[in-house]
């Protein structure tokens, strides 16, 4: 009994079951040659790959016709849905640029607002950093005045300097609370909607400052090497050579 008579029960074979008719033929044939030594054996494998050729060809024709219909509603569907909305950032839909330009607008708001915030904070430091001098002061003066006292100068006030120190302290911690308010209080925080509170994030964006430099410090790189093979060869297209640093080899293949 033929392959072909196994294949479909009395259906005519897909695409599929003949190509795998034709791999197993090339499979049988590699088995019993090893090795093309004969130009009838070279024919005899000429035929196999146009067979297998033909075969794949048809595999992807059937594909082709099963997957199109699809293809064309999903096509339909994204044009539709995409052209308002994008998850591709680079590729914006109209809802996307409106949405982009209404949080430009908000996010501007809420950076001149931790500004201006920054700015009390700043100053609130700076005061807590002088309230901390004049405390620090303080303290020196009420130990100097107590170390006078024990070796018997009487001129000396040890109970008023002792208060101006104590005052000193505690205008520095009043200092040091408020610096710390004016610091937890400088980051913007927006409510109100029914999402999460806005807020500023930090975004880093990297900035190729030297293509040489980069390179020499990143070191060899499938990446990179990829990369520069795409550019030249748009290089080439453009100017009718590859660019400096850049060869290409040739190999005869079937």
């Amino acid at each position: 009994m033929s392959n072909l008579a196994l294949v479909g029960h009395n259906q005519p074979p897909s695409p599929v079951d003949l190509a795998g008719i034709t791999i197993n033929a090339m499979s049988e044939f590699m088995k019993a040659n090893p090795t093309i030594a004969d130009e009838a054996t070279a024919r005899e494998a000429k035929l196999l790959c146009d067979r297998a050729k033909a075969a794949l060809e048809e595999i992807e024709t059937e594909r082709d016709k099963l997957v199109r219909p699809l293809n064309e509603q999903v096509d339909a569907i994204n044009l539709k849905y995409k052209s308002l909305h994008n998850s591709d950032k680079k590729k914006p839909g109209t809802y996307d640029r409106i949405f982009i330009e209404l949080k430009a607008r908000l996010g501007a708001f809420m950076l001149k607002v931790e500004e201006e915030r920054k700015k009390v904070a700043d100053a609130a430091a700076a005061a807590a950093a002088e309230a901390a001098r004049i405390a620090r002061e303080a303290i020196e003066k009420e130990q100097e005045a107590i170390a006078n006292a024990k070796v018997g100068e009487v001129d000396v006030d040890v109970v008023v300097v002792t208060q101006e120190a104590d005052a000193s302290f505690a205008d520095y911690e009043r200092a040091s609370r408020a610096a710390a308010l004016a610091e937890r209080d400088a980051k913007v925080k927006l409510g109100g909607g029914f999402g999460r509170a806005a807020s500023l994030r930090t975004v880093e964006t990297l900035h190729l400052n030297s293509y040489n430099r980069a390179i020499k410090a990143i070191g060899p790189n499938d990446k990179i090497k990829d990369a520069i093979l795409s550019a030249a060869r748009d290089y080439r297209k453009a100017h009718g050579e590859l660019p400096e640093g850049v060869s290409a080899t040739t190999e005869r293949v079937l």
